[in-house]
């Protein structure tokens, strides 16, 4: 065989070798294709085919298992970023809590002290100033005004800030005393309607009550994008704090007026009581006995004795209109005139002249005096007296057994200028027993309403008549503590009782 044809042989060989291998690659590379796609290739020669099918299967299926996880990792992916997203809010929540948890605790802490100054301050005016600092100082506050009432009237006390608007609003005071919430929340609201506001403002209304004791309002004026809840907390708390401060300043500065009223009502009454003389036992064959006891700390009443000359007594009983300290002042007044005229010695008709003239006018228009001016003269035993609107006297009669009442016509003083007063005169004897009083014994009430009246007085004086003077006023005062029963005294107590027993 020639070289050349081997040559060739050689080349066919390796051509068809090379054939082969390319038809091998290519099914390789067929069924590689087939692994990736999961697409089964149908021209697998025989001798692997089974092979093929049993590895395709398991590949499958581990595709199949593999997608499945990767789906699952997918979703626990998903899931592990909504978590994380979800701590990052969480975080920055608690961020944001624990800011404003500070802040409430610092809040809580300012005002704790805040409770702590103001409950040692007692005067209103700084006890204000000092929580509308803390205002500026604990909210977003802007301009702050307070009102307060007084007597059915909502003054304007304080402003911080510039605010023009005062707004004082003024009610009848029985009215107001009738007012509910609703009608308060009405006055703040229209009240808050007034003030002059930027566009990003806003108005708190903040009513100060304690205990249904309506105090008055706050209006505290903010920026509405920085209002937030805690200053809304904080508003509440310092409102409650300062309407606390509020009542007791209050409380104590009427308390302080109500001590200081007590404490000259007291030596008022020390006052009144050294004026109304001393007990007279006896004077001129008179057994005397008396009794005071104004229905307030003192009293319009009073009785007085006056000696002129060693023989004759004068016996004064009067009642000023009204209670209280007007009444005193003006009972002072009148008895220390009427003293000084019974020193001339002359006739109680021209000394109730001379009061008359003498008070009138000064003395109030919706003031005046009753007065049972008397003269008893020892020689002759003549009681004389002149009337001044007064009650008339009390005169049990020994001779005759009976009980007669004694007066002339005349008015009060201070109504009529340069009234001539009218006298007359009772001549007593032995056993004859002569009471001056007050409408305080004859005007005593129970607790039915009912008066004492002058009948019982009457009755109690006749069941009497033969005791002493001081036992008829013994007499005469358990009688009335048994018709009232307890019952509060509504006016003055004043009696005068006198009994001749000389012949």
């Amino acid at each position: 065989m020639s070289l050349s044809i081997i040559f060739f042989l050689f080349i066919g060989f390796v051509y068809l070798l090379k054939r082969h291998e390319k038809e091998q690659r290519v099914m390789i590379e067929k069924i590689m294709e087939s692994f990736r796609t999961n697409r089964e290739y149908k021209n697998i020669p025989e001798n692997i085919k089974e092979k093929y099918r049993d590895l395709f299967k398991d590949l499958r299926k581990q595709k199949n298992e593999l997608d499945s996880s990767i789906g699952e990792l997918r979703e626990y992916r998903s899931e592990l970023e909504i978590t994380y997203n979800a701590l990052v809010t969480k975080s920055n929540q608690l961020k944001y809590s624990n800011q404003a948890l500070e802040k409430r605790v610092a809040n809580l802490s300012n005002l704790n002290a805040l409770a702590r100054t103001v409950l040692s301050v007692i005067e209103l005016e700084k006890t204000v100033d000092i929580i509308l600092d803390a205002y500026f100082v604990l909210t977003g506050a802007k301009r702050i005004s307070l009102y307060l009432w007084e007597n059915g009237e909502l003054k304007r006390k304080r402003i911080k800030g510039n605010i023009s608007y005062t707004g004082e609003v003024f009610y009848d005071i029985d009215d107001w005393k009738k007012f509910k919430r609703e009608k308060f929340s009405k006055i703040y609201k229209s009240l808050s309607e007034n003030f002059l506001l930027e566009e990003e403002e806003t108005v708190i209304i903040s009513p100060l009550v304690v205990k249904g004791k309506e105090l008055g309002v706050i209006f505290v004026i903010e920026d509405k994008d920085k209002l937030i809840d805690l200053d809304e907390e904080t508003i509440s708390a310092l409102v409650i704090q300062i309407s606390i401060a509020i009542n007791n300043a209050q409380i104590y500065a009427d308390l302080l007026i109500k001590e200081r009223i007590s404490s000259e009502l007291e030596l008022a009454s020390k006052m009144q009581k050294q004026i109304i003389p001393q007990d007279v036992k006896s004077v001129f064959g008179l057994d005397i006995a008396n009794y005071f006891e104004p229905a307030k700390e003192i009293g319009g009443d009073y009785y007085d004795y006056y000696i002129h000359e060693a023989e004759n007594l004068y016996v004064t009983m009067a009642d000023v209109s009204g209670k209280g300290m007007p009444a005193a002042f003006l009972m002072a007044i009148a008895r220390s005139i009427l003293k000084t005229l019974s020193t001339r010695g002359i006739a109680p008709r021209q000394d109730l002249n001379a009061l008359n003239k003498i008070i009138y006018p000064d003395i109030a228009e919706d003031m005046f005096i009753t007065i049972m001016h008397c003269k008893f003269d020892y020689k002759t035993k003549i009681l004389s007296y002149s009337n001044a609107g007064h009650n008339p006297i009390i005169v049990y009669r020994a001779k005759t057994d009976k009980i007669e009442l004694h007066t002339v016509k005349g008015v009060a003083i201070g109504f009529i200028k340069d009234y001539r007063y009218n006298q007359s005169e009772i001549k007593l004897d032995q056993g004859d027993i002569v009471i001056l009083y007050t409408d305080g014994i004859t005007e005593a009430e129970n607790k039915e309403k009912e008066l004492f009246g002058i009948d019982r007085l009457k009755d109690i004086i006749y069941e009497n008549r033969y005791e002493t003077s001081e036992n008829i006023r013994i007499s005469l005062l358990e009688r009335l503590i048994e018709f009232e029963k307890e019952h509060e005294q509504v006016d003055d107590l004043t009696f005068v009782i006198m009994k001749n027993i000389e012949g």
